[in-house]
């Protein structure tokens, strides 16, 4: 799997996502206005992926062939609708059928002109993600603007995350991702908190700014709880697929403002264990915490 950015723009994604992105496409209808020679081929694969009979597509101008033409089926491409302020990146979509041929008459039934005739078809999976934290993720300089392009992700970049695989997995999960606007409201009120508000909105901004631990964390220990043994998905099914917190084992209060976190430094909790191993100042330990789970006792602090 690839991972691919397409900025489409305020304009060009106000009118033209709500004709293939938004809306489904009739296999037959595709097929009917494909070259003679691929219209077997094209419905007989899109069919196969979708047997209802309706995909989603989205296609690029004929001045990316150098980067579409690398496209292959599985890969994934984000569509991103501005890079304006915070940047909404709305949707992901996971190829299921390409050809690498410029599809002209297919490109204006879909959208009214011969513009995008490089068309891939999938369905499209909605995301929470901005630009803003795509460039935080992937460490591109804040300053970089697309400008209409579309464009391969170096694989490298993402290898904090465990891949592209593991990437385009993060956000499916809808894993909370930092925003500029969330930041620059922790920085502002960051000074109003009381003592214990401030630890709380530290440790919170750290993870926020720092998802690449967080993630890392859970990747490492798993998904159930090192205090309790509670698992989100053996009580809620698929909905708690993949979720716990991560914890500072050393609070962050009580620490510089300039500091390095690794997974020696970190456990995975459930919300409640979390929730009370900060009940006391100073933080209760991993091992008191888990010596009084089911005791009923009043936990020491350290």
């Amino acid at each position: 799997m690839q991972l691919y950015i397409h900025d489409v723009g305020l304009k060009g994604s106000t009118t033209d996502f709500p004709k293939t992105i938004n809306s489904n496409i009739s296999i037959q209808k595709i097929t009917e206005h494909v070259p003679d020679n691929l219209k077997q081929e094209v419905y007989e694969t899109l069919i196969t992926k979708f047997p209802n009979g309706f995909c989603n597509a989205w296609g690029v101008p004929l001045g990316a062939s150098s980067v579409i033409n690398k496209l292959a089926i599985n890969d994934v491409i984000l569509l991103i609708k501005t890079t304006g302020g915070d940047g909404e990146i709305p949707a992901l979509c996971h190829v299921q059928g390409f050809w690498r041929e410029p599809l002209l008459e297919l490109s204006d039934f879909l959208w009214g002109n011969t513009h995008f005739p490089y068309v891939f078809f999938f369905k499209t999976e909605d995301i929470k993600l901005t630009w803003f934290q795509l460039k935080t993720d992937l460490g591109y300089k804040q300053n970089y603007r697309p400008s209409g392009q579309v464009s391969r992700v170096i694989e490298s970049r993402l290898t904090d995350f465990g891949g592209v695989n593991a990437y385009v997995d993060m956000l499916r999960h809808g894993i909370e991702r930092p925003s500029l606007k969330d930041i620059e409201e922790e920085e502002n009120e960051q000074n109003n908190e009381y003592e214990e508000g401030e630890r709380k909105t530290r440790e919170y901004s750290y993870f926020k700014r720092n998802p690449k631990l967080a993630i890392s964390a859970k990747k490492h220990y798993g998904y159930t709880c090192q205090a309790c043994g509670f698992n989100f998905q053996s009580v809620y099914g698929d909905i708690g697929k993949e979720y716990i917190e991560c914890h500072h084992l050393n609070p962050l209060s009580e620490r510089d403002e300039t500091f390095v976190s690794t997974l020696k430094d970190v456990c995975v909790l459930c919300a409640n264990c979390h929730r009370m191993i900060h009940k006391k100042k100073p933080t209760i330990s991993l091992d008191v915490l888990k010596s009084t789970i089911n005791k009923g006792t009043e936990p020491a602090s350290r």
